[in-house]
């Protein structure tokens, strides 16, 4: 009796896991492609190093903007959304969304900060932009920012950090949030099943930032806040839990970096990062080579500050570059 109990309960098992991951494999592309329509003709894919990166472009303007995206963002170009539109309208606005993260593919290419610049670099001489870019990095990105800017200053007009990582102690002898195995719950359909699940409380913390931070904001319509909460069903991928796995060595190597004193640079600090964090604010000042023209500013907010604060920040990103960023 028992045998035919456990033979029946895994049957029950394995049937679910197969009628899950069906329907992610069907659902996924659906999604994506409902993605793409509710960004509209802004929305391209560049070919890099043989897999397919998802970029929109926006505007016109004399300077180009990179909008760099934060570890495991779900969908970068919504993400950035807001605030790319009203940079738009004075600058060339490019958001990039990194190996692993919404449209674009996957890579087996080492997540390190040179190689994921590379990557960025190229999807920019693709699109025909030219540098000095303005860098404008979320988090994470605060990382591979720093690596361009010191090691390529030639490339950087300025750097806008929205929130920007930099060496702090305790990034730096952090352990990955994901663990590896997450990427096969991801591939089976587990993370949009339990997502489905828990659309109100998020219980198991999986996207309970995104949903509160998109919820303080004005400017996502529900539609929008939908599809990019339906992208974290993939973003748990091998790629991205990878770049996540090295996220401290990424760290470690711009310990004590600090930037070029010609150049420009700003950073928006989320005051609740500054609480999360003890070090957050001074490793961003110890960053500072250039008082004259390199700052820190702390914005009332979450870590992805920008969904509440485009307006506050578009605005003062542009008299900052008017300031001190000649138009080419």
């Amino acid at each position: 009796m028992f045998t035919w109990i456990f033979l029946g309960v895994v049957a029950i098992v394995v049937v679910g896991v197969a009628g899950s991951t069906a329907f992610h494999w069907w659902q996924t592309p659906r999604d994506k492609q409902a993605i793409e329509q509710a960004i509209g003709p802004v929305h391209r894919y560049v070919d890099v190093d043989g897999h397919r990166m998802s970029v929109a472009v926006q505007g016109s303007g004399p300077r180009t903007l990179v909008l760099m995206p934060g570890l495991g963002t779900p969908e970068p170009i919504l993400d950035f959304a807001p605030l790319a539109q009203r940079l738009a309208e004075q600058n060339t606005v490019v958001t990039i969304e990194n190996f692993g993260l919404g449209l674009s593919e996957g890579t087996d290419a080492p997540r390190t900060s040179e190689s994921i610049v590379n990557e960025i670099r190229s999807a920019l001489t693709t699109l025909g932009l030219d540098g000095p870019y303005v860098l404008m990095p979320h988090s994470i990105s605060g990382l591979y920012a720093m690596w361009w800017a010191t090691n390529l200053p030639d490339e950087v007009a300025a750097v806008v950090g929205l929130d920007d990582e930099r060496y702090t102690t305790e990034l730096a002898e952090g352990t990955p949030e994901w663990p590896g195995w997450m990427s096969t719950v991801t591939a089976l359909g587990g993370v949009r099943d339990l997502i489905a699940l828990d659309t109100r409380t998020d219980y198991l913390g999986l996207a309970a930032d995104y949903r509160e931070s998109l919820g303080d904001a004005d400017e996502y319509t529900p539609e929008q806040q939908e599809l990019y909460l339906r992208a974290y069903s993939w973003v748990l991928n091998s790629t991205m839990l990878t770049e996540t796995a090295r996220e401290a060595e990424n760290v470690r190597a711009i310990e004590g970096a600090t930037f070029p004193p010609a150049m420009p640079a700003m950073s928006f600090l989320a005051s609740s990062s500054l609480t999360a964090d003890p070090e957050w604010e001074s490793s961003h000042d110890a960053a500072i080579s250039n008082p004259s023209i390199q700052r820190v500013s702390v914005l009332d907010g979450h870590h992805y500050l920008f969904h509440a604060q485009a307006s506050t920040i578009a605005e003062m990103t542009q008299k900052f570059l008017d300031d001190h960023v000649p138009v080419p």
